[in-house]
């Protein structure tokens, strides 16, 4: 099976409806991944095969959770989930912030080469970002723990938005101690064609 085709089989087989133009550029942003990969070591992960399914159908696993139009993901290394959220969703406006200048270069890279004009790649820690309130959702998949995530961007979201913490074994430990500025919405399971690990993505609202 081509690249292509394990792309459009693994989304249908979650549910998300991917037009072949869009699929196309998950292909073409996956060949630029395994290229720079190679000479800038932006993932561990090095068979193109997983990085199909532990990052790209991962990332795809995320769609039905972005309903609003500004978008934050914070620690987003090569993209992940924010530059595959940005490709399926033109419309929506994506900020894609890391502090590894050798990451955001890929990805201003990504972004010229495949005419992503919905992306602003942000070379900067999370603390110093100036758009404060601004998002409707502020996702990550990169944080060490969610109170680590809540401390470092709780300004972020609009009063109306949300925080969206990918995460893979249900957080027992972390929800324990989930940082008293919060509330917890939900904590989903993700099925991600592919990969036997748990995912789940936890959602919560700032307090107020």
């Amino acid at each position: 099976m081509t690249h292509f085709d394990t792309i459009q089989k693994g989304a249908q087989q979650m549910g998300a409806v991917l037009s072949d133009t869009t699929i196309q550029t998950l292909v073409d942003y996956l060949a630029m991944l395994e290229k720079w990969n190679k000479a800038y070591n932006l993932t561990a992960i090095r068979d193109v095969e997983q990085m199909i399914a532990l990052h790209l159908l991962d990332s795809l696993a995320t769609l039905p959770y972005i309903t609003g139009d500004d978008i934050i993901d914070v620690g987003t290394g090569p993209g992940l989930p924010g530059m595959v959220l940005a490709i399926c969703y033109p419309d929506k406006q994506f900020t894609l912030l890391d502090s590894n200048g050798k990451k955001t270069r890929f990805l201003t890279q990504v972004k010229m080469e495949l005419k992503i004009n919905n992306v602003t790649v942000a070379n900067e820690r999370v603390e110093k970002h100036a758009r404060q309130g601004e998002y409707d959702h502020v996702i990550s998949r990169a944080f060490a723990s969610i109170e680590d995530m809540i401390n470092w961007t709780l300004p972020l979201p609009k009063d109306s938005g949300n925080f969206l913490a990918m995460k893979g074994v249900y957080p027992h430990e972390e929800l324990a101690v989930l940082p008293k500025e919060v509330d917890l919405v939900s904590v989903e399971p993700l099925n991600v064609t592919g990969v036997q690990a748990e995912r789940h993505m936890v959602v919560m609202t700032r307090k107020g």
